[in-house]
């Protein structure tokens, strides 16, 4: 069954359509993850960042203004910082309540000292060792804890520089929401991808990925494979997927247009009506006749056509059944078995070769050569039984699925 791995080339896109299918995946990966963001995230981490208040605990610019009294302090409303030494970072502290807070009591450049309470992630080393600008402040009237009343060499006890306002609450949320976003972006590329895939399958493009078994192309029961078998030499021969695909390939965008222009240009078939009077035309020509010769091609020929119609649409899975049932009882009351069913088609073949002026002879080994190789695979489209039921609905219903289920367990097997 090595053949039939050609019938999996498409099963990720690789073959048609991977560009167009990762850019609108993408696209719409952009989209989910900017509603998220503005919608979805704040719900989740407490609300948007507050942009107009993460100045306060945030890293000083160098244009920052610079405080050196209370004074200075008092008058900058919109925020302040100034220099001060690891030392005095690391060492001139006290802590606060139970969770033990850390702050600073600092000396301005005036001599007075006031209390600080310090974003330490955002110190900015300046270019003199051992000095640093502080985070950007606010000075803030507060009602001072226990452990601040007991400094007698601070200016104002009332009073504290606040150096990290909502920053850490900042950084937290930009962190937890850049998280989540990189994960829903993540998550949104798969489902999209998988939604995509999910319609494309639907849409006969490509073979799924998962679940392969509800490939809607696969045959669904020995009547339709049976049928499928009669044109696996035509599918097999243009770079399709062919057997047991009961279209014989995919329906591309290519394919489809192809498809068409075969069918208007070569059959002078334009919609569903023409194509039926063409194929009744085709088997009631034959029908009757016992081992008629290049009757095999026209036959051939006229499920072919039904599985072009099924492809672009032009019928729906039950009619193709009927179809497949009444001219596959016409093919099966006309030979005996595969061999001399295919021994007509090659007939008809060539003389319809030889009408259109092409080489006769590389063409007929050509052709006969996939059908004998074909011949020799395990579950090859000429090892279902010759005498399979081919009545619709199936009179014998235990027995309709049986060579079916044997090809589909072995189709992804070999692989």
């Amino acid at each position: 069954m090595a053949r039939y791995k050609a019938s999996n080339k498409n099963i990720y896109g690789l073959k048609d359509g991977l560009a167009q299918t990762l850019l609108v995946c993408s696209l719409l990966a952009i989209a989910f993850t900017l509603a998220v963001t503005f919608l979805v995230v704040p719900l989740f981490h407490g609300g948007p960042i507050p942009k107009d208040a993460l100045p306060v605990g945030q890293m000083a610019a160098a244009k920052t203004p610079m405080a050196q009294s209370i004074a200075d302090m008092e008058r900058m409303t919109d925020g302040f910082t100034f220099y001060s030494d690891g030392g005095t970072l690391n060492h001139d502290t006290f802590q606060v309540g139970p969770e033990q807070e850390v702050y600073h009591y600092l000396t301005l450049e005036s001599g007075e000292t006031v209390i600080a309470h310090i974003n330490k992630k955002n110190l900015t080393k300046m270019g003199t060792i051992g000095i640093y600008r502080l985070p950007i402040g606010v000075w803030r009237e507060w009602d001072p804890p226990e452990e601040a009343r007991t400094l007698a060499t601070v200016s104002d006890v009332d009073h504290y520089i606040d150096m990290v306002g909502d920053s850490v609450r900042a950084a937290a949320l930009q962190e937890n929401q850049e998280r989540t976003e990189y994960g829903l972006i993540a998550w949104a590329f798969v489902l999209f991808n998988l939604a995509g895939r999910a319609i494309v399958v639907r849409k006969w493009k490509f073979a799924p990925a998962l679940l392969w078994s509800r490939d809607p192309l696969l045959p669904r029961n020995d009547m339709e494979c049976w049928c499928a078998a009669t044109y696996a030499l035509w599918s097999h021969c243009y770079d399709k997927e062919g057997f047991p695909l009961i279209t014989g390939t995919r329906a591309s965008r290519k394919q489809l247009r192809i498809f068409h222009t075969a069918l208007a240009d070569s059959w002078d078939i334009h919609n569903r009506e023409e194509g039926l009077q063409t194929v009744h035309e085709l088997t009631d020509r034959w029908a009757g006749r016992m081992d008629p010769s290049q009757a095999g091609w026209d036959l051939c020929r006229a499920t072919q056509l039904l599985a072009m119609m099924y492809l672009v649409k032009w019928m729906d899975r039950e009619e193709l059944d009927l179809e497949f049932s009444r001219a596959g009882r016409v093919i099966q009351r006309s030979f005996s078995s595969w061999d001399s069913l295919m021994e007509s088609y090659l007939q008809g073949f060539c003389a319809w070769v030889e009408q259109i002026g092409y080489d006769v002879e590389y063409n007929r080994n050509q052709r006969l050569a996939l059908y004998q190789r074909m011949k020799r695979q395990s579950l090859s489209p000429y090892s279902i039984p010759w005498d399979t039921d081919l009545s619709w609905p199936p009179e014998h219903t235990g027995h309709s699925r049986e060579f079916t289920k044997k090809l589909l367990r072995s189709y992804r097997g070999d692989l």
